[in-house]
């Protein structure tokens, strides 16, 4: 099961449009967030929906590599 990944269509699609602040995202955990970014740190954060929890990132790459997508 942990090989599943998503498809090089949905990536490159998300390559554009992680660098948009509010973008609705989900992972290949079957968890849904929504992307914060400060474009002046160059910090993205994914606000995981019903919980108060966060991830934090440096890069697209770095979103697209921990299993995130635009949903």
């Amino acid at each position: 099961m942990r090989n599943r990944k998503w498809s090089d269509d949905l990536i490159e699609l998300s390559r554009e449009y992680l660098n948009y602040d509010g973008v609705r995202v989900k992972s290949l955990n079957k968890e849904f967030g929504q992307l914060k970014i400060d474009y002046d740190k160059n910090i993205y954060t994914i606000i995981i929906s019903n919980s108060d929890h966060t991830l934090t990132f440096t890069s697209v790459d770095e979103i697209i590599n921990s299993g995130w997508v635009v949903d």
